[in-house]
């Protein structure tokens, strides 16, 4: 998938982010992640890699502190890709 056919699928109302190069369809996950709805929701159309990986999190969220994700969470991750990005 383009980054432009991405954005466009976002802008439509898709719910995708990026993690690395795989396009993550995330809309029926949002409600199961363990650090709630609210942080895929806040990143739809984002590439989440550097929050994925514990570099980064969201300012002023308590329960976002940075996180580095297990290979359990990658797999799921991987489970939810629908595309690669080109």
């Amino acid at each position: 998938m383009s980054l432009e056919e991405f954005n466009q699928r976002c802008a439509c109302g898709a719910q995708l982010i990026l993690l690395d190069n795989l396009v993550l369809k995330v809309d029926e996950f949002a409600s199961a992640h363990p650090g709630g709805k609210f942080l895929i929701q806040h990143n739809v159309g984002r590439d989440i890699s550097k929050f994925f990986f514990g570099g980064y999190s969201l300012e002023n969220y308590p329960s976002a502190k940075g996180h580095n994700h297990s290979n359990f969470a990658r797999m799921i991750a991987n489970d939810l890709a629908i595309a690669k990005l080109q």
